[in-house]
């Protein structure tokens, strides 16, 4: 059994992953710089205004989806069940609120580019349209 579960953990973190994630923001935020450390507070809602003034409006797919596992484990280096538990406790306390969770990448990239300071992602092989721009790490 422990041999087995050894070759399932090589398996996986030898095999290369089929999705990847892309930050995307609207074209207003685009002046400022996002490294790990101010992803994972933007997306953990603990930074809530961009350096301008403006809100961050925050969107994310279904927490379940694989991409949002990818993109936690990619962008913002930490487990996806960190990221609930920072949501719930903020909830809970009555200081914050989740990000808004969407069905598709079709609509993150709508709502994106209709929302000024708004901020996801979406997998590597989508296309970027006008008004979107695309952070890479």
């Amino acid at each position: 059994m422990r041999l087995l579960a050894t070759w399932m953990l090589l398996f996986y973190l030898f095999c290369a992953h089929s999705i990847a994630a892309q930050v995307i923001v609207n074209d207003s935020a685009v002046d400022f710089p996002l490294p790990a450390k101010e992803l994972r507070l933007i997306f953990s809602m603990q930074k809530t205004y961009w350096p301008d003034g403006n809100k961050i409006h925050v969107f994310i797919l279904h927490p379940s989806s694989e991409l949002h596992k990818e993109f936690c484990f990619q962008q913002l280096d930490m487990m996806p069940y960190m990221l609930q538990r920072r949501w719930d406790r903020l909830v809970f306390s009555g200081t914050g609120e989740r990000p808004q969770i969407l069905r598709s990448e079709a609509e993150m990239k709508q709502l994106i580019l209709q929302t000024p300071g708004a901020i996801g992602y979406i997998s590597n092989t989508a296309s970027v349209a006008g008004g979107l721009y695309v952070y890479t790490r």
